[in-house]
């Protein structure tokens, strides 16, 4: 069994907290009506006939279109549940990050709540000294925030403030059909309340964690706004957008926020010191962790390559791909990339929770030994162990020879703490094959925010699954 060295010597973290970043800009709430084409003689002849016809089944960018009727009446009725929250580090005047959120009230509730991302509040959640939230009314009012309750797992949190009483939105915990037309609100880029018009899309198959895809504008800022069918019913939280993307947006459906209201009864940072508010994310981080874990399987699917028997569909969740370079006369490379992609936000720079695997066969072509081991040493070094040391700790390595099922390998086995978070580390292991001088196998496995031992168990059973065949 290997052993995993720990760094022990960790200290916390530096504070600071970027913006959100930005995306595309959004249709903003005073736009007028849509346009229509001025209509245009019928064509006379085959060739125009073609083209009217493509013509006519191309839809419209729903992003290039000034908003419906029904957009601006969802906004005229949400306009004065909905808040801007921003961040402020220490006493600056101008704020360190800023999102969105809108007013709410649990079942046998009489208090006014205020639902958001997690990730917009997560400094002052970590740093609650350093760090002061602060809303913005749709009429101009201001005021303080504090954070009553927090979900890492799903990216919510609920903030109350004591002087504000806004009308509570209606929540609808059924998952819209794919489809449907939809809304976002929000404040993106410090340009007001927007609203954007779209389509819901249903639950994303691919994604460990439950999000329904948006296919309208979420930009930088609109977290935490709400995400509104066509009746004016919250169905979700906006939460994330692809970047490099138009119109790919998600949203974290409303059956999470009605758990989360009934455990927010008073400020967090009164029932918990910095130390355990830490503690406390650490622990749904690991509960996360645990639910990803317990979903690989004892088992994993294998994928056989040049006698190579390797793990990939670790999980129902994994998604795998191949790609075959062969432009090098003298080396060609395979390589077998796959990822279960479990991501959480425990604070601004910082996401946790994917777990990655590469596996590269190299088959050598009119290279001498010395050469294609020079080669596989070149590619195995190449191998990024991401992560700033504003967060983790320096990475603690392990080598050492070890004899797999038909073939050795030399293993390095690598681990890192987190700073603020003790219980989270990384884990990163190397294998690189050394039974053959014309082919050979560079594997490497990243497990990001894991518990130890849950880790090393991992590890066991990933190289447990590796086999070569002559």
């Amino acid at each position: 069994m290997l052993t995993l060295l720990i760094c022990m010597t960790c200290t916390s973290a530096v504070n600071s907290a970027p913006a959100e970043s930005s995306a595309a800009a959004s249709v903003d709430s005073s736009s007028s009506t849509s346009n229509t084409d001025a209509a245009r003689d019928e064509p006379n002849n085959d060739e125009a006939s073609s083209e009217t016809s493509v013509a006519e089944i191309i839809e419209p960018d729903l992003s290039q279109l000034e908003p419906s009727s029904a957009a601006r009446t969802r906004l005229d009725r949400a306009r004065e549940s909905v808040v801007q929250i921003r961040g402020f580090y220490g006493d600056a005047a101008s704020s360190a990050f800023h999102g969105s959120g809108f007013a709410v009230r649990g079942e046998g509730q009489n208090e006014d709540l205020i639902v958001t991302n997690y990730h917009v509040v997560s400094e002052a959640v970590l740093y609650p000294r350093q760090y002061r939230l602060e809303y913005v009314a749709a009429d101009g009012r201001t005021g303080k925030l504090q954070v009553y309750a927090i979900d890492v797992k799903n990216d919510l949190a609920i903030v109350k403030a004591d002087d504000l009483r806004l009308p509570p939105l209606r929540l609808r915990v059924q998952i819209p059909s794919q489809g449907e037309r939809a809304y976002s609100m929000g404040f993106p880029l410090n340009l007001g309340l927007t609203i954007t018009e779209g389509v819901a899309n249903g639950l994303v198959a691919s994604s460990f964690e439950q999000r329904i895809h948006y296919t309208g504008a979420i930009n930088g800022g609109m977290s935490g706004g709400p995400a509104l069918d066509a009746g004016g019913a919250v169905y979700g939280v906006n939460v994330s957008v692809v970047t490099g993307r138009q119109l790919v947006g998600f949203v974290v459906p409303a059956k999470h926020i009605a758990p989360l209201l009934a455990h927010a009864r008073e400020p967090l940072n009164r029932a918990n010191s910095p130390r355990q508010a830490r503690e406390l994310v650490a622990a749904q981080v690991l509960a996360h962790q645990g639910i990803v874990f317990a979903s690989t399987r004892q088992k994993p699917g294998t994928q056989t390559l040049s006698g190579y028997t390797l793990p990939t569909q670790i999980s129902p969740y994994a998604e795998c791909s191949t790609i075959n370079t062969d432009t090098n006369p003298k080396l060609s490379i395979e390589k077998i990339s796959c990822s279960i992609r479990a991501r959480l936000r425990v604070q601004a720079g910082l996401e946790v929770g994917d777990i990655t695997l590469q596996h590269q066969l190299l088959r050598a072509h009119n290279l001498r030994p010395l050469q294609f081991t020079h080669t596989i040493n070149r590619e195995a070094a190449r191998y990024a162990r991401h992560g700033s040391d504003k967060y983790v700790a320096p990475f603690a390595c392990e080598n050492a020879l070890v004899s797999l099922d038909g073939f050795d390998a030399r293993v390095s086995t690598c681990a890192r703490q987190y700073r603020l978070f003790a219980d989270l580390y990384d884990v990163a292991v190397v294998v690189v094959s050394i039974n053959d001088t014309q082919h050979a196998m560079i594997s490497q496995l990243d497990l990001r925010g894991v518990a130890l031992e849950s880790g090393a168990q991992f590890v066991r059973r990933y190289l447990g699954a590796m086999r070569w065949t002559p």
